[in-house]
């Protein structure tokens, strides 16, 4: 075979039981599965075993990079992590993406990702410097924050060592724990500290010298150095300046674009912190003042906790308790309340730092019965504190009561505004997808399409509705999708871009890319208004070598999406029922516009997006002629087997 361009070739398999690392083709999977968590799923479904849990040594907690990683395309220094989640309930296989420099380092020491399965005797870290590939020993670093692990394994391998690490949290196996880079990103959303904790690796280090091979590195700059500046544009996100001394605005890798997301040199009130950062990304402690929320965050950072589930969920969901008479204090520290019921995350009431402080220990040490409930997350302290009482009040902030909270669907706060009927689209992908959609799928959607439309509430956007009309027939083929006139009728009006931007998300989380950069539909800096929907393409050719048209791309995000589905129905029993039962956290009227979500209209929306997969009605299960069409026989064959064929 000749030389490949944009992957390298090798994904590294590291076996802790065993104590050993080999090599994996990466090409056998590629380009049919782009890379990253394309390459990741394929992955899972030839390699996990049915009835694995997230603890058990058997899963596989896999880091991947895309062909695209560590190359001048902007958004293009991520990874993708996946595995089975113990922050999903019930766990299931799913994924989380993660900034930073990290994963271009990774690349440059010559590998496409790592699997990691078994479990250590000992604690462990990875020592990855090119070719050298070691299993060390992680004693002294066992019980340490995230902070320390960066300065310790800085110091013994060299100030450019890129690390990520879980802190005393995955160690505790908490269901929220992330896995932590030491820029400040993390893998938040899954629980996949917790994964690194149960198979006792401390950490990963890695220093690549090397590059990336570019098929066409001529085509690829021009290609990098002519896209958009979208990102930087007040109908994008936009670029926030928070007002806070000691920061500054976040750049992963060769992106294009600053993230709206300041980040902050640690001061001297976290032990070791100095010098080393954390990010506001995009969550924060609201209920305390901003110049304690710096404190708070690299707190979080340290012990390596999920904030936005901490922030957005657990502290929302005490308030609750307390106000139905369940529970008074965390600790020493009393459960502050707002004078009204909790309705939205608007309603929660402020909270001093020394509470954030205390609940994070109680978390982190799993002290006590509050403390070990909570280091499960909401949705699983709820099933064993107050006798279950509190189980309903998650119904406000957790979908399905699945372990993540409602983010950008309108209803309960997090993310950003929404209008109907703009959260059609994304409660659509709330009810069919493992997680959160918002991270990689949603995004497109609501901060790249919504604030561009010339009616989304009370907000007018740059374009008229003729010229919108006609971008939404160049790129979804449906002029009916961005128009404001139509909402449960007809449906494939909303169940187009759900799913057109869920195959697209699977082409950036395989590529890979970052959503806040791709993928883009409307533009006010071309002439038609309309943005380069090819550019992923063309990037992907450029680099690979392996000319794919925008339509190839989004076949293999659908490939990618279906495997996915597979997956899920196969070894973790999801059907329609499930699907369905993640509306009952979108039966309270929308918190930006009032609008009460109508179950029974919504309910044709569901059959449209099933049949516009071509998934099984009653059962929402992949059929064999789409499996097939895909080029996924086996899987069909599988799920027959079975007897869980669409």
């Amino acid at each position: 075979m000749g030389r490949s361009y944009g992957w390298t070739g090798r994904t590294l398999w590291v076996d802790l039981s065993e104590g050993t690392v080999e090599h994996l083709d990466t090409l056998a999977y590629v380009p049919d599965y782009v890379g990253g968590l394309g390459v990741a799923a394929r992955l899972a479904w030839e390699h996990l075993s049915l009835g694995t849990g997230p603890f058990d040594p058997g899963n596989l907690l896999m880091i991947m990079t895309g062909p695209l990683t560590g190359t001048l395309a902007s958004g293009a220094s991520r990874v993708e992590v996946a595995g089975i989640a113990p922050q999903q309930r019930p766990p299931v296989f799913s994924r989380s993406g993660m900034g930073g420099h990290w994963g271009a380092e990774l690349k440059y020491a010559g590998y496409d990702g790592i699997v990691v399965t078994g479990q250590a005797p000992e604690p462990v870290y990875l020592w990855i410097e090119n070719e050298r590939v070691e299993i060390r020993p992680a004693g002294d670093l066992w019980g340490a924050g995230n902070y320390a692990v960066t300065r310790t394994l800085r110091a013994r391998h060299g100030p450019r060592t890129r690390i990520v690490s879980c802190g005393p949290a995955g160690e505790a196996l908490s269901r929220i724990a992330v896995i932590q880079t030491e820029t400040g990103n993390a893998a938040g959303q899954g629980g996949y500290g917790g994964v690194m904790g149960s198979k006792r690796l401390k950490a990963i280090a890695v220093r690549g010298t090397g590059g990336v091979a570019v098929a066409q590195p001529e085509r690829l700059l021009e290609l990098c150095v002519d896209a958009s500046r979208e990102g930087q544009a007040p109908y994008s996100h936009g670029i926030r300046n928070w007002g806070l001394e000691g920061a500054r605005m976040r750049k992963c890798g060769f992106c294009m674009t600053p993230c709206a997301h300041p980040i902050y040199i640690a001061g001297p009130q976290v032990e070791g912190a100095g010098g080393l950062s954390a990010a506001r990304q995009c969550w924060s402690y609201d209920g305390i003042p901003r110049e304690t929320d710096n404190e708070a965050r690299m707190l979080t950072t340290d012990y390596g906790l999920n904030g936005w589930e901490i922030s957005y969920g657990i502290i929302p969901w005490l308030q609750m308790c307390r106000q139905a008479g369940l529970i008074d204090a965390v600790g020493a520290q009393p459960i502050p309340v707002p004078d009204q019921p909790i309705e939205y995350l608007r309603d929660v009431a402020n909270y001093p730092i020394e509470f954030v402080r205390e609940l994070l220990r109680l978390i982190t040490q799993r002290e006590g019965e509050l403390g070990d409930a909570l280091a499960e997350g909401a949705c699983y302290a709820a099933e064993r504190l107050f006798d279950g009482a509190g189980e309903p009040l998650l119904d406000r902030i957790y979908p399905r009561r699945a372990g993540q909270t409602e983010h950008w669907g309108g209803n309960w706060g997090p993310g950003g505004v929404v209008y109907w009927p703009w959260w059609l689209p994304v409660v659509l992908q709330w009810c069919v997808d493992t997680r959160d959609p918002a991270s990689d799928s949603s995004h497109q959607w609501t901060m790249h399409a919504q604030h561009y439309l010339p009616q989304s509430g009370p907000n007018q956007g740059p374009f008229p509705l003729e010229q919108v009309r006609a971008i939404s027939e160049r790129v979804y083929g449906n002029p009916d999708v961005c128009d404001p006139a139509y909402a449960y009728d007809p449906p494939e009006a909303k169940a187009i871009p759900a799913i057109w931007h869920t195959d697209r998300a699977m082409v950036v989380d395989s590529l890979v890319l970052c959503d806040y950069e791709h993928s883009r539909v409307f533009s006010v800096d071309s002439e038609d208004g309309m943005a380069d929907v090819d550019l992923p393409a063309k990037l992907f050719s450029a680099c690979t070598g392996h000319e794919l048209g925008r339509d190839e791309l989004d076949r293999a995000g659908e490939r990618i999406w279906n495997l996915l589905r597979a997956i899920d129905v196969r070894d973790f029993g999801r059907e329609r029922a499930v699907d369905e039962s993640a509306l009952n956290t979108f039966l309270f009227p929308g918190k930006d516009d009032g609008v009460l979500l109508d179950r029974e209209r919504f309910m044709p929306l569901l059959d449209s997006y099933y049949e516009l997969r071509g998934w099984n009605l009653a059962n929402g299960w992949p059929t064999e002629a789409r499996l097939r069409d895909l080029g996924l026989e086996d899987v069909a064959i599988e799920l027959a087997r079975h007897r869980r064929l669409g």
